[in-house]
């Protein structure tokens, strides 16, 4: 294969099972794609130093299989020799967006499953003059029964500012822009935050589908829940220091972040039974707790009131 379209990065570490399955959804998808827009798809799945043949071995039967089926897509393997002893597969991120050479790139988490439509409808979307193109999705348990529906809405530096990010990792980005990006695997989960600030400072085309087009599969050996420590929300918050910093610097200000539409919320939890449950709990929660009775009860602290004075600075 020439120089493909665009190159799907799966960074990967001693899952050889959730690979395959992962692997098999993204041929699928790059297939239709293939048919339908005419595309040439890379897959590329970088080794994260695992300490055995599995994977290598899983990616080249997959390599296989997929020469035989047709020229359009193809799956590569690459490694990275020595692991960094790091919870993230950052440096694997790294080594695959230094080695596409394609002009859009997408990372794809090793235990998630593409939907058929996924690449044909961000692969359009980037024919069509984006910079980026992120994702909805479905939240699923182990056994992929979907839970509910994760949609985006337009990236907005001033959110992005404070931590709400509509832009996930697996977004669609023009390859030139995020390689360069310096890639620091030593900001784990938020390695990829840099590149997003840069390019909404830079006034980069950001767009987004509301249609979810692949399953984000949540169970008890996901990278992400390792992640949610006090040193991952130090970096978060250091981060968007740096950030403010330079979009008050580039921008003259830095942006408001947009008001949190609570009805648009409550109408998505309703698109799904069990999440609709999940929406009514968390807020019948968040009204005991606040009530000074239960609080008293269970020997909470009583909460502080409501017209508190101005912090002086």
């Amino acid at each position: 294969m020439t120089d493909p379209e665009l190159t799907v990065i799966v960074p990967t570490r001693e899952r050889p099972g959730l690979l395959r399955e992962t692997v098999d959804s993204i041929v699928a998808s790059a297939r239709a794609a293939s048919d339908e827009l005419g595309a040439t798809v890379r897959v590329l799945v970088v080794d994260d130093a695992s300490p055995t043949d599995s994977t290598r071995e899983a990616v080249a039967a997959m390599t296989a299989a997929a020469a035989a089926a047709g020229p359009a897509v193809s799956v590569d393997y690459a490694r990275v020799e020595v692991h960094d002893g790091r919870k993230d597969p950052g440096a694997a991120i790294a080594l695959g967006v230094s080695l596409a050479a394609s002009r859009y790139l997408t990372i794809f988490g090793d235990d998630d499953i593409m939907l058929a439509e996924h690449i044909t409808l961000h692969l359009r979307n980037m024919r069509h003059g984006a910079d980026v193109s992120a994702a909805s999705y479905f939240i699923t348990d182990g056994e992929l029964n979907r839970q509910y529906a994760k949609r985006r809405r337009a990236a907005h530096l001033g959110d992005l500012l404070i931590g709400r990010i509509d832009v996930n990792d697996g977004a669609f980005v023009r390859t030139e822009l995020i390689q360069a990006v310096e890639l620091d695997p030593a900001l784990l989960a938020q390695m990829l935050y840099p590149v997003w600030a840069t390019l909404l400072i830079d006034g980069r085309k950001f767009v987004y589908s509301r249609t979810p087009s692949f399953l984000y599969r949540r169970h008890d050996a996901n990278i992400s829940n390792l992640n949610k420590d006090a040193e991952d929300a130090a970096l978060r918050t250091s981060l968007q220091e740096k950030y403010q910093a330079l979009a008050s610097e580039k921008l003259g200000a830095v942006p408001e972040p947009r008001k949190v539409d609570w009805a648009r919320h409550k109408r998505e939890w309703r698109y799904s039974k069990k999440g609709y449950v999940r929406w009514r709990m968390a807020a019948t929660e968040l009204a005991v707790k606040r009530n000074p009775v239960v609080r008293k009860a269970f020997r909470m602290p009583p909460l502080p009131p409501k017209d508190l004075p101005p912090k002086e600075s």
